[in-house]
Order: structure tokens, then C-alpha cells, then sequence
């Protein structure tokens, strides 16, 4: 059985070793090898290699949906971002529901300098009942409102994303952020009490409470915060700061 298994994945290899003509079918197999073969290209920073790839089957895939949005990963990473755009356009034509298609779209917009159409892509991203990361898009649109110094609806777009995800710790870290730029220092150490408290694992997190508590007064519960951080992992180069602040505070 082992023997025969290996002999049909070296005919599928084999087959896939020929570059058909764009006029040429490829059977589907082949066109989900080459998919995950780019994609492999892609994490391991090859973005030409994953090209390559793609263009081997590209007159034979037109209508997939992964082959375009992988398109759009490589030329993002390329740092073509108006054929990153046209990729994933496409992409969301054959699938206008994908979530992730229309995030990574905004992101693109975004980088281009197309405020408005990154939004709409952000929101588009949001309405689709079956995505998996909508926090992502949320923590995209909160950061593009806060570029344009729009405070308001870039922490509501945080909090949307906390709602979504309240594991995603970026998300905290955001909203502390926007709530430290607009000087509301307490609701910044309460997010982050909030996170601490979604994510007790999470030493950074811990750390930029203490930090918070420290800065708005409440030295005790900072002190508290630094001690738990050293018991937790004194090597660690949070346990390290906080060892360096109770030093100070003696």
C-alpha cells in the first residue's frame, strides 16, 4: 500500500513538473498543488517562487477563487499593491463573501492612500456572517480612523473588536493607546485591567498595567502588578522592568 501511494504522489509530481499552455486543462489536483506549493513559497518569504506557481496555472484557474487571492498575497508582499488590489478584487468577484479577501483588500487600499475605499473594504470585511477574524478587520478600521485623527469611531472600532474577539490582545493594547493620545489616562488602565483579565496569561499585558497604574498615581497597585510579573517569570525581560521599577519605588 506505502509503495503505491508513493508511486502515485511521484506520477503527480511528475505531471506537475510540465507547465501546461494556458489553453491547456489541469486537472484540479494539480491545481491545489500548485496553490499550496505557492502558499508554502509565500511563508517562507519567496514571493517571485510562489509567482512562478501561480502562472503555471493561472489560464487554467480563472474562475478559483484561492488561485486570485493568493495572487493578491504575493504581489502584497511584493509591494505591487494596485495589482495586489486587482487580484483581490477578482478574487471577490468569484466570492464576494470572503472576509478575509475584502480585509486584505482594505489593507491594500489602506497603503495607497484610498481612505474611503479601504473603509468600505474594512466594512465589507465586518457584514460577512462566516469570517473567521472579523477582529482584524476592526483592529484595520480603528487604526485607519486614528490616522486621520478621527479618536471617536477609531475606539469604537476597537471596542467592536474586543466584543468580537476578547482574546485578541492588540486589540487592548490599541484602545490603551488611542485613550492615552486623547489624555483619558483611567480608561486606558481600564481596558487594560479588562485584558489582563480576558488573557491572565499575558505578562506584556500585565506589564503595561502596572506601567498605567504607575503613571496615574496608583503606585500600590502598580507595585502589585510588578511583584506578580517577577513571580511569574523573573528572567524575562518584562521581569526584568518590573524588577527595575520596584527598585525605583523603594
Amino acid at each position: 500500500m506505502r509503495i503505491a501511494l508513493l508511486f502515485s504522489l511521484i506520477l503527480v509530481l511528475s505531471a506537475c513538473a510540465h507547465s501546461p499552455s494556458k489553453d491547456t486543462e489541469v486537472p484540479m489536483e494539480q491545481v491545489e498543488i500548485r496553490l499550496d506549493l505557492a502558499e508554502r513559497y509565500l511563508w517562507d518569504d519567496e514571493p517571485r517562487m510562489a509567482l512562478e506557481q501561480l502562472r503555471i496555472i493561472e489560464g487554467a484557474a480563472t474562475d478559483n477563487q484561492r488561485l486570485h487571492f493568493v495572487f493578491g498575497l504575493a504581489y502584497t508582499v511584493l509591494d505591487d499593491l494596485p495589482k495586489a488590489a486587482a487580484s483581490y478584487r477578482q478574487s471577490l468577484e468569484i466570492n464576494p463573501s470572503s472576509g478575509e479577501a475584502w480585509n486584505n483588500l482594505g489593507q491594500v487600499r489602506q497603503a495607497m492612500g484610498q481612505f474611503e475605499e479601504a473603509k468600505q473594504a474594512y466594512e465589507m470585511a465586518l457584514q460577512q456572517g462566516d469570517y473567521m477574524t472579523p477582529e482584524f478587520a476592526a483592529f484595520n478600521l480603528a487604526s485607519l480612523y486614528a490616522a486621520q485623527g478621527q479618536w471617536d469611531q477609531a475606539l469604537d472600532w476597537s471596542s467592536t473588536g474586543i466584543e468580537k474577539n476578547r482574546r485578541y490582545i492588540p486589540l487592548y493594547e490599541q484602545s490603551a493607546e488611542f485613550f492615552r493620545t486623547t489624555e483619558r489616562y483611567q480608561e486606558a488602565a481600564k481596558i487594560l485591567e479588562a485584558g489582563v483579565e480576558a488573557r491572565p496569561d499575558n505578562i506584556r499585558l500585565k506589564l503595561m498595567l502596572a506601567e498605567e497604574l504607575l503613571s496615574i498615581g496608583r503606585e500600590q497597585d502598580a507595585k502589585k502588578w510588578f511583584n506578580r510579573i517577577i513571580q511569574r517569570d523573573p528572567q524575562s525581560e518584562e521581569g526584568r522592568t518590573a524588577q527595575h521599577y520596584l527598585e525605583i519605588l523603594r
